[in-house]
């Protein structure tokens, strides 16, 4: 079901944090939903289920389980980027998340830009600072007859339906110099860009 403003989704209780790791958010929250029978069937998870065009980044406050300005929320895959206001656009910059007691690869971690405009073809789309972190789980994990992470192939098709967002806006601009490097021949600048990205979410 869709969140509303005056839910249980708005805010965590007054002294308490939510702060997981990457682990966490595929392995415990993650898989739990992706689990359900039916992709309608309610959860009794702390997170909330959004329509991911519906908003723009700004509106999720209130909206998705919030730990200060960090927002978390699950959609689904092949979910519309474009909103009212802008579009989020894939950066490329995937990263396995692993299990740390098995070392298996159990999903990936996908970075999202969010740009003001009409999307690709718009004349001057504005990139902003506001950062999407998608989490997508790999099938073999919800497949009770699956028994190794080699049994099946590494693509989007054998990812769960669901996807877990984390949602926050950068404290600089370093998420403004990210797609510099498509031109650039240089290799050091292109890993001076990503590292600059990094720190950027290291930082919150």
């Amino acid at each position: 079901m869709e969140a509303s403003s005056e839910n249980r989704f708005n805010l965590l209780p007054p002294g308490l944090r939510f702060c997981p790791t990457d682990e966490d958010l595929v392995l415990h929250f993650l898989y739990h939903k992706a689990s359900l029978a039916s992709p309608h069937h309610s959860s009794n998870s702390i997170i909330p289920q959004l329509q991911l065009h519906l908003y723009n980044p700004w509106q999720f406050h209130g909206r998705a389980l919030s730990n200060g300005d960090i927002h978390y929320f699950f959609s689904t895959v092949g979910e519309s980027k474009a909103t009212e206001n802008g579009y989020w656009k894939d950066v490329l910059m995937d990263e396995p998340i692993l299990c740390s007691a098995t070392g298996d690869e159990v999903g990936i971690k996908k970075y999202h830009i969010f740009f003001v405009g009409e999307g690709d073809d718009s004349p001057t789309p504005i990139q902003t600072t506001w950062v999407m972190q998608e989490y997508r789980i790999y099938s073999y994990l919800l497949d009770t007859h699956a028994h190794s992470p080699d049994t099946l192939p590494k693509q989007e098709s054998e990812f769960g339906l669901w996807v877990m967002c984390r949602v926050f806006e950068a404290k600089d601009n370093s998420t403004r110099s990210i797609f510099s490097y498509e031109d650039d021949e240089d290799n050091e600048s292109e890993l001076s860009y990503l590292d600059e990205m990094y720190l950027s979410i290291d930082d919150i």
